[in-house]
């Protein structure tokens, strides 16, 4: 019987002291760091997502501005020149961009764009370079500001949000 008390005493089934063991509770600490760093990373990436998702929309927005300002023919040069110097006659007549036809046409757009287009955009702005680098092509160059909601303590340097910058071209035609 004697060697079954001290079985059980070993065990802590008995009424002898009980020894503790010096891993007890680790696991729940690793568990708990784990979990956190896993919550952390999901969050991370969420807010990743939604900023590459916002600079989707700015750009989709910017084609449809460059594909509007790719038609915002210059009249003074259309008017004007007949055709282009050292175009061939019998080919096909190109319609020509200035500068600031492609400005205001962009400007125009987003003017009359409807408020859930432009305005789910933080600080919405036209940028350089917009215009026309070679007379055929319009480029239009669009800022915004974006702001993850999900994790503002990891973008502490970033306080003022996240500068989103897309340049897109249409040509003219």
């Amino acid at each position: 019987m004697s060697g079954q008390t001290r079985s059980w005493a070993r065990h802590g089934w008995g009424g002898g002291r009980r020894m503790r063991d010096p891993e007890e509770g680790q696991i729940m600490l690793l568990t708990l760091a784990f979990t956190s760093l896993v919550i952390a990373l999901v969050l991370v990436v969420a807010s990743a997502s939604a900023v590459h998702i916002e600079r989707k929309r700015l750009l989709a927005l910017a084609d449809a501005v460059a594909a509007d300002a790719a038609d915002a023919v210059d009249e003074a040069t259309y008017y004007g020149t007949g055709h282009e110097a050292g175009a061939d006659p019998d080919g096909p007549t190109r319609l020509p961009l200035s500068d600031a036809s492609v400005r205001a046409a962009v400007e125009d757009y987003l003017a009359a764009a409807p408020a859930p287009v432009t305005g789910e955009f933080a600080r919405l702005r036209v940028a350089e370079p917009t215009g026309t680098p070679d007379g055929t092509t319009a480029e239009v160059t669009l800022t915004a500001l974006a702001r993850p909601a999900l994790v503002p303590w990891v973008l502490v340097p970033w306080s003022d949000g996240i500068t989103l910058r897309v340049t897109s071209n249409a040509r003219a035609g």
